[in-house]
């Protein structure tokens, strides 16, 4: 079920009350008169949103000369009397609030609010405010708690009195870059006001004495500065509030957790997701560290130092026109093997790189017939590459691998694998069965997200194929140099988001138990699966010896797949469209970070829709 937002906790002056944030200015001035110092406005506005005592040691810290704690304290102390000498004639509420409010409170949602005040001066502020008609659901004040802004521990309160417990269910809306950074810090929702803020700084008249274009000028001002902090939203006043709340409901609903039932991309975990939020230059030594241990890491799955991975940025395609078009010689015979819509998608690369091939062409329901390879092999002596997939995902057939191999290398040819959809969930001994060469990607059984590709390839092959690829980007000599003479650095621009993610996926990777333990989980995930659904009556179009645990595919039967996949959709599931056009249906994947609770939850959701 989509979360929503379920409380919006506001600031007090600037924001709510208070056109323009007025109260605290004259109280800092002659706190600081007091000692013998003037200050301007702008000083005095520049820290708005601390606690008090904090926004005096703020100010204090722009002098250009250093002053006492002694007279930081004697300036706090002016500033409290003044402030409470005239708090209470700045608690006017602001344009909008009162109707925004209410119609927050008819969607269910809670008012909290935070401040830069302290109890004592709130007692005042809250009471006026009632008055006025405003009065929140909650208020805790920046002496409160251990520490004000930019800390997160008021919306913090704010989130326990109402019982929330996912901050991505709050909205803090402020009018200094201290709200903002309040609410960053807390990781909610941040909307920074514009009119009648601190950070505009001007009172009614002030604005109406304004034009048009300076008036403009004077709020791009404030926008920018709401930006550089982080600010989600920025509204000009708090009419947009509700607009605001229901773009957020939108975005919340359009990303509410799913678990993908597909061949990739996939569920990941959220440890993989977070590893991207660090920026990284590509030419950076700790960067092209992390790509060079990703690379060794890779390559030791399936194989030994014999072997190089090479990535590329983009796709699993990317790395299988590249495998084709770099390890192939420009004279080379190449024999496809295909039994499913990824083998013919070779047959295309090959056809747009004007390659000589020749290929078999296999039912997709039946594996790769080894004996049907064999007599091809007898009789086209010039046939140099043997290329198959050895997970078809079209349907989740699987392709004997090491027959095949052993079969091609009986014969002298070299043996290219397509294992997108089996790498690191399959023991592929590349070395043992001598492939020369195994594409993948980073969005499959690794776990990791889409835009990273690669290859593992035997270094001497590599080594010979300068000059082979038609393709620049695509060229893997190229780039294999680049990666591994340059320390780990990218031909071209790096995906760094996602490498540090698959970075992060490798090592969840070797934390479940590598290779066995993802192996025994997918397992378990289909076996529920199947046996779950053919109670149902819905049978997967694979004989169970031929079938891989990774995806498969079923029968649509009478099935509409569209009311199946919106249907499956509203339970927290996505699954997958068949390939096959001789019969109609949908395919199911068991990898990614999903469990076989996940498995039978979504059986018990099929049955639901039958």
């Amino acid at each position: 079920m989509a979360k929503t937002i379920k409380t919006v906790i506001f600031d007090w002056a600037g924001t709510t009350v208070d056109y323009g944030c007025f109260a605290p200015i004259k109280g800092f001035i002659d706190g600081f008169k007091s000692i013998g110092i003037d200050i301007t406005n702008e000083m005095a506005r520049k820290p708005m949103g601390l606690l008090k005592i904090d926004h005096i040691r703020a100010i204090a810290a722009m002098l250009p000369e250093p002053i006492s704690e002694e007279q930081i304290l004697k300036a706090y102390e002016v500033f409290e009397e003044t402030l409470f000498a005239n708090i209470e004639q700045h608690c006017d509420i602001k344009d909008h609030v009162i109707e925004t409010i209410a119609a927050l409170r008819e969607q269910g949602i809670k008012i909290g609010s935070t401040t830069g005040y302290t109890a004592a001066m709130m007692e005042r502020v809250l009471r006026k405010a009632k008055e006025h008609g405003f009065s929140p659901d909650f208020c805790i004040s920046a002496d409160q708690v251990a520490k004000g802004r930019p800390y997160p521990y008021m919306i913090w309160h704010n989130l326990m009195q109402f019982g929330i417990s996912d901050p991505r269910e709050a909205v803090k809306v402020g009018d200094t870059a201290a709200d903002i950074a309040e609410g960053k810090n807390a990781d909610c929702w941040t909307a920074g006001v514009i009119m009648g803020s601190s950070e505009l700084g001007l009172t009614r008249a002030e604005v109406a004495a304004l034009s048009e274009t300076e008036l403009e000028d004077r709020k791009a001002i404030v926008r920018a500065a709401y930006y550089k902090a982080g600010a989600d939203y920025i509204i000009d006043d708090m009419n947009e509030l509700l607009d605001v709340v229901a773009d957020i409901n939108r975005k919340l609903a359009q990303n509410a957790a799913r678990k993908l039932l597909t061949p990739g991309p996939l569920t990941t975990r959220p440890a993989v997701k977070r590893a991207m939020l660090t920026d990284h230059c590509t030419w950076d030594d700790t960067y092209k560290a992390i790509t060079t241990s990703v690379l060794n890491d890779i390559t030791h799955i399936s194989a030994n130092d014999d072997y190089a991975a090479v990535l590329l940025q983009g796709s699993g395609s990317y790395a299988v026109e590249a495998m084709i078009n770099s390890l192939c010689g420009k004279s080379e015979k190449i024999l496809f093997l295909v039994n499913g819509e990824y083998g013919r998608r070779m047959l295309t690369i090959a056809d747009d790189s004007r390659r000589y091939y020749e290929c078999l062409v296999f039912d997709e329901t039946l594996p790769i017939d080894t004996a049907a390879v064999k007599e091809r092999l007898q009789k086209d002596g010039d046939i140099d590459v043997v290329v198959f997939v050895h997970c078809e995902t079209t349907t989740g057939i699987i392709n004997p691998p090491a027959e095949l191999t052993k079969l091609a290398k009986s014969y002298g040819k070299k043996v290219f694998v397509d294992a997108m959809s089996s790498f690191a969930a399959y023991d592929i001994d590349m070395p043992g069965l001598d492939i020369d060469a195994l594409a993948a990607s980073s969005n499959k059984c690794l776990e990791g997200l889409p835009g990273l590709a690669f290859v593992i390839a035997k270094k001497t092959l590599i080594k010979r194929s300068c000059g082979n690829s038609l393709s620049h980007s695509l060229d893997l000599f190229d780039q294999y140099q680049s990666l591994y003479a340059g320390g780990g650095k990218f031909r071209f621009t790096s995906p760094t988001n996602v490498l540090l993610a698959l970075r992060q996926a490798l090592d969840e990777y070797k934390k479940e138990g590598g290779l066995p333990a993802r192996r025994k989980r997918y397992l378990a995930n289909h076996e529920i699966l199947v046996r779950g659904l053919e109670k149902l009556g819905i049978r997967s179009i694979i004989a169970p010896e031929h079938q891989s645990y990774i995806i498969t595919t079923f029968e649509l039967g009478n099935l509409n797949f569209a009311k199946l996949y919106e249907a499956l959709k509203s339970d927290g599931f996505i699954i997958y469209p068949g390939k096959l056009t001789s019969m109609p249906t949908f395919r199911l994947g068991n990898i990614g970070d999903v469990y076989p609770e996940d498995m039978a939850n979504l059986v018990a959701a099929i049955e639901k829709c039958i």
